[in-house]
């Protein structure tokens, strides 16, 4: 307490006030407990005591010789007992931080390493607070000239979106690992109140990762993406979840600009382009040539994609876009006409969406 505050309190009580530390064993011995805590007060001859820190030596006290009433004297230890739970969780926060990024250090070392299948040892405080069923979540910003927001601030956020159980590990700069418990996907049931099958429970993760997306953005504004993927055992594949997410980010940067929200399990055709030598993607579009031309047409391409996402489904597809199902099909058959190729086809389908996903790479080249 600094010396404005004392004698702003000198002024309340109309008594003279100050700050001492004793010893416990002199605290015991005046008359108090004798495991003292912040709030704890001892009457005097002449006023009384009252502690307003207490470690496993030291006490520290605030000495008042002032008549007060037992409701002031109560006032008094309550805002002692405030003091010392903010300065508490301060601590706790900033020990909790530590824990994290130590665990997010060895995890970083693990995946540079290629040790994707390690597990966490038990040396890392956390691992009693990483339990099975955990949803990892991985967020990467872009907005480098802002100002990064602390752990604490991040926590926080997330806290009050996820759950009280949910934990944040800090990787890399601007990239952070999120775990919240699989009871966020309890909200999604069947009618009949059995467990979400497993489509399910991955519209209910895109649902989240969109949420969580939308919050950060409107929080600190600025371009970041979120990835998520099904709940894990994070003492078995914690390492191996932050590797598969941080890929599906970069292959959804690269295939499909404008995307923020990725799941790993769209991007399976995508991971396996970018797996090819270039010289033979090269080789492909070249013998393609005749028809990326298709792909210079913002109508077409917008049809494309609906009717990929829609699994080539022609009445879903014309829903997605607003239109008659007549006209969906008379785009398709002009496609067919003037490229060759018919969507609707199981053959051409797949070599188109092969040609849109390596025209959206090298279009930017």
């Amino acid at each position: 307490m600094n010396n404005t505050r004392l004698q702003q309190l000198q002024q309340l009580i109309n008594g003279s006030v100050e700050i001492d530390t004793m010893s416990k064993a002199e605290w015991v011995k005046a008359g108090g407990a004798k495991l003292p805590e912040s709030g704890d007060q001892l009457e005097l001859e002449q006023g009384f005591m009252l502690v307003t820190k207490a470690d496993n030596h030291h006490v520290q006290v605030l000495r008042a010789q002032a008549e007060l009433t037992l409701l002031e004297k109560e006032l008094l230890s309550w805002l002692a007992k405030q003091g010392s739970m903010s300065k508490s969780a301060s601590t706790s926060a900033s020990e909790l931080e530590r824990q994290a990024r130590k665990l997010g250090d060895w995890l970083q070392q693990s995946i540079d390493a290629g040790e994707w299948r390690a597990e966490i040892p038990e040396r890392f405080e956390l691992h009693h607070r990483l339990f099975d069923g955990m949803i990892p979540f991985l967020l990467m910003s872009e907005q480098a000239e802002n100002r990064e927001p602390s752990y604490v601030e991040l926590e926080k956020v997330f806290r009050s979106y996820l759950s009280d159980e949910m934990l944040l590990i800090p990787l890399r700069e601007r990239e952070w690992l999120i775990l919240g418990t699989d009871r966020l996907l309890a909200e999604v049931e069947t009618n009949e109140g059995d467990m979400i099958e497993r489509g399910e429970t991955k519209e209910a993760l895109v649902s989240l990762a969109t949420g969580l997306h939308q919050m950060i953005t409107e929080e600190w504004g600025g371009d970041c993406h979120v990835a998520v993927g099904e709940p894990i055992i994070p003492t078995e594949s914690l390492v191996y979840a932050v590797a598969t997410l941080r890929e599906t980010i970069n292959l959804g940067r690269k295939f499909h600009m404008g995307m923020h929200v990725h799941m790993p399990w769209l991007v399976h055709l995508e991971r396996l382009l970018s797996g090819i030598p270039e010289p033979v993607r090269s080789r492909f579009m070249d013998e393609m040539s005749g028809r990326q031309d298709l792909f210079t047409d913002p109508e077409t391409v917008s049809t494309l994609d609906a009717f990929f996402a829609m699994d080539c489904n022609v009445s879903e597809t014309a829903k997605r876009l607003f239109i008659h199902r007549n006209t969906l099909l008379y785009r398709l058959d002009k496609l067919k006409q003037e490229a060759g190729l018919d969507v609707r086809s199981f053959n051409d389908a797949i070599l188109v969406r092969l040609l849109m996903l390596l025209y959206k790479v090298t279009k930017r080249k």
